[in-house]
């Protein structure tokens, strides 16, 4: 049970109650949980693009005993059906209900507030308003921004270019256009509001964790929280054919080598979507590749790839050989990515990928596919809810210990194929008692720790 997003546990904490009474309490408050009506899902999933309305949960019907991937990647499509629907002008996060999700104008999660918005560098507070537009001095490139505007880059060159460890920044990934990927963390109105209200921005608001651990993380987010990463890149060099096959906008962009900031055609080259939800608090991770970024050639396809020479006989390096520190300048020489043959996108999801991905025909969206959702698992009836106490370990999460199917996102998590252990959900549950699986809140809080891996550092 959460107050106001605080465990019980750590309200009586910090009103001085003793250890003796609290637990006692929550013995009494564990007995309170009342069911939640039961719901009829139906046993075959309906594909639907037609609507910018997401699911509220996953919907299994009830004795589902199977793996429900269809169910999970249904919600990850719809999730990102809403994310790049149209947004309603002057309306931050809200989805115009007279455009078609092919409509112009920017998208849906382009208009959630962007990392930089809510972790001020002098931890200021943030807008109290969600729909309000920072200062220009408050973003790297001193950049007017509005509805729908975009300002990619960091003060320090490399933490939106770094890919994200365990707590710590890795080595970058460059495209075979030798720019690098660069990464934008979004936070949607339910989720913002609740680090604003709670002054989750300044490290000193984040609550400790007790001893002994509470079962219940120390912050819960509300539900329907949704928190996004999107990875862009620069689609200088790119044929008007390979162009055709992203969704692509003008965004102001930090070069990160001379600080100098410019518009830049950026390409969308994959999406993680988080959503925490009533049956699965530990949240629905969902995960977003563009179809053309290593070989085999797609439906369509140029016969070119955004991670890949085209050369088979040139293989992926088993570690990253580029270093963040210091950061070599643009144009950067490109290595090849390939997807680990052990852990390929599952069957199962390529299929419903094509029914959406044909549902998404004629626009830019029919050219990105599901890599993989992952999602807090329990034995038996899979409708069941499951409890906030369990955790996100790699035991209880899908695809798990030794999983055989993709966990790992080629745009974000490039080195990471082989180590299910740092698949997003088991990376993230390090984070899981102190900020609810959120490492960007642990990360950016004011003051910032963002360190940057060994690997990552020139010797």
């Amino acid at each position: 049970m959460g107050f106001g997003g605080l465990s019980l546990r750590a309200v009586l904490g910090r009103l001085g109650v003793g250890a003796a009474y609290v637990a006692a309490v929550l013995v009494v408050f564990s007995g309170l949980a009342v069911a939640a009506p039961a719901k009829v899902c139906p046993d075959d999933v309906v594909q639907d693009a037609s609507s910018p309305v997401p699911l509220s949960d996953v919907c299994i019907p009830d004795g589902y005993t199977d793996i429900p991937m269809d169910y999970f990647d249904d919600f990850s499509w719809r999730e990102f059906v809403a994310m790049v629907w149209p947004a309603a002008k002057g309306k931050r996060g809200v989805a115009d209900t007279t455009k078609t999700v092919g409509g112009p104008g920017p998208r849906v999660f382009e208009t959630f507030k962007s990392l930089y918005e809510v972790f001020h560098d002098d931890g200021s507070a943030p807008t109290a308003a969600f729909n309000a537009y920072d200062p220009p001095g408050m973003n790297v490139c001193n950049a007017a921004t509005g509805f729908g505007d975009m300002v990619l880059g960091s003060k320090s060159g490399i933490d939106d270019i770094g890919q994200a460890g365990v707590g710590e920044l890795l080595g970058p990934l460059v495209a075979q256009n030798g720019r690098y990927v660069r990464l934008q963390t979004l936070y949607n109105k339910i989720a913002y509001d609740f680090i604003v209200s709670h002054k989750l921005y300044q490290r000193a608001s984040l609550p400790p964790v007790p001893s002994p651990r509470p079962e219940l993380p120390v912050v819960q987010f509300p539900m329907g929280s949704v928190v996004l990463k999107a990875s862009w890149l620069d689609l200088e060099g790119f044929t008007e054919e390979q162009k055709a096959r992203f969704y692509s906008r003008m965004a102001m962009l930090k070069d990160p080598n001379t600080g100098q900031c410019s518009k830049t055609l950026m390409g969308l080259v994959g999406m993680h979507i988080v959503v925490k939800t009533p049956s699965r608090p530990q949240w629905i991770w969902s995960s977003f590749e563009q179809i053309d970024a290593i070989p085999p050639k797609e439906f369509g396809g140029t016969g070119k790839f955004t991670f890949h020479d085209g050369n088979k006989t040139n293989p992926m390096p088993a570690e990253n050989p580029l270093m963040l520190v210091p950061l070599a300048k643009q144009p950067v020489t490109p290595f090849n990515v390939t997807r680990n043959i052990m852990a390929p996108v599952h069957p199962k999801t390529e299929l419903m990928n094509l029914v959406y991905q044909r549902l998404l025909h004629n626009t830019p969206f029919e050219f990105y596919r599901v890599a993989t959702t992952q999602w807090p698992r329990l034995e038996g009836n899979q409708a069941a809810p499951v409890p906030a106490t369990q955790g996100g370990e790699i035991t209880t999460t899908f695809p798990g210990a030794g999983a055989t199917s993709a966990f790992a996102n080629l745009t974000m998590e490039t080195f990471d194929q082989g180590r299910p252990q740092l698949g997003c959900m088991s990376c993230h549950n390090q984070a899981r008692m102190t900020v609810d699986f959120l490492w960007s809140v642990m990360d950016h809080a004011y003051p910032a720790k963002v360190g940057v891996a060994k690997s990552a550092i020139a010797r």
